[in-house]
């Protein structure tokens, strides 16, 4: 198939990872109430090498060829979705409800998109999953990055096709981003980093979970470097049964999608519950999205999971 007819095609079954500014619960909103106190705090890039574990040294991101890049063929399925329930919790076991979804061909099949429509953020509006998928028709949508619960604007660096949306001014998060050479990123940007990488797509996220092949958690954690008062914030950010949002790869550079069910504090998974689930579904690289009440799931234009948050 020619690459001029897969164009044809991408427009009707694109996949994205959406901005989302939507009505929120305030009595689940502890992540984004997370990423608004703490992350706006600055740290400099510097700060974030300094922080992270001696085994990566002053590497701060992890790249990957992604899958099918290169070639003129369309690897199908283009997305493969599906549903299941998976007992976790150490002692007690529990049920979760989780989506899944592989994703081929990512460089040409994943856009990051703003809410509702180009220029959403800059108009700070507020719009469903499944309203700003109309934007390329897309096969399966998900929430992405963080916004502020106040005034709906979006937060973090943010590029969509090509295009800087958002630029954050070097605050350390964890992003996943796509290159124009290619290459899946994953980790943290410094502010040359922000045009030197020439991203297509970029979005930010809070926790670097798994890092090649191997929970990062703990390590992100102390990356982030906080401030003494804010520590416990952060760790019951990670530790509390939440909806969970997840954007990763596998070993192949396929983009790996997950969501779990759930609502803070009642049911769903802590964030290390979630990196256990995720190297179990071959999750090479994994960075955590907006969760909680804002968790959404969509394919085929249908919702498929159970947000709590307002519609």
């Amino acid at each position: 198939m020619s690459n001029g007819h897969y164009q044809k095609l991408q427009m009707q079954i694109i996949i994205f990872l959406q901005i989302q500014c939507q009505s929120v619960d305030e009595h689940d909103d502890l992540i984004q109430s997370y990423f608004t106190s703490h992350l706006l705090k600055y740290h400099s890039h510097r700060h974030t090498r300094d922080c992270q574990h001696i085994l990566f040294g002053n590497v701060t991101k992890s790249k990957h060829m992604a899958h099918g890049y290169g070639s003129s063929d369309i690897i199908h399925p283009i997305a493969e979705t599906r549903h299941a329930i998976k007992a976790v919790g150490q002692f007690i076991k529990r049920d979760a409800q989780i989506h899944f979804t592989v994703v081929n061909n990512p460089v040409r099949s994943i856009s990051v998109l703003e809410p509702g429509y180009k220029g959403g953020c800059d108009d700070q509006i507020r719009s469903t999953t499944p309203k700003s998928a109309e934007q390329k028709n897309c096969l399966m949508a998900i929430n992405a990055g963080f916004f502020n619960t106040h005034n709906g604007s979006c937060l973090g660096n943010v590029i969509s096709d090509g295009k800087v949306v958002l630029d954050s001014n070097g605050v350390q998060n964890a992003h996943f981003g796509i290159t124009k050479d290619g290459h899946l990123f994953f980790g943290y940007l410094s502010e040359i980093d922000l045009v030197a990488e020439q991203f297509q797509q970029l979005v930010g996220g809070v926790i670097w979970l798994v890092r090649d092949g191997k929970k990062y958690i703990t390590e992100s954690i102390k990356i982030e470097c906080q401030d003494t008062q804010e520590t416990g914030t952060l760790e019951r950010f990670a530790n509390v049964m939440s909806a969970r949002s997840v954007v990763g790869s596998d070993k192949d550079g396929r983009v790996l999608i997950m969501q779990v069910d759930g609502k803070t504090d009642h049911n769903g998974m802590s964030l290390y519950e979630m990196a256990d689930v995720l190297l179990e579904y071959g999750f090479v690289n994994a960075i955590n999205l907006d969760g909680g009440g804002s968790a959404t799931y969509v394919v085929n234009d249908t919702l498929v999971n159970y947000p709590t948050d307002r519609w």
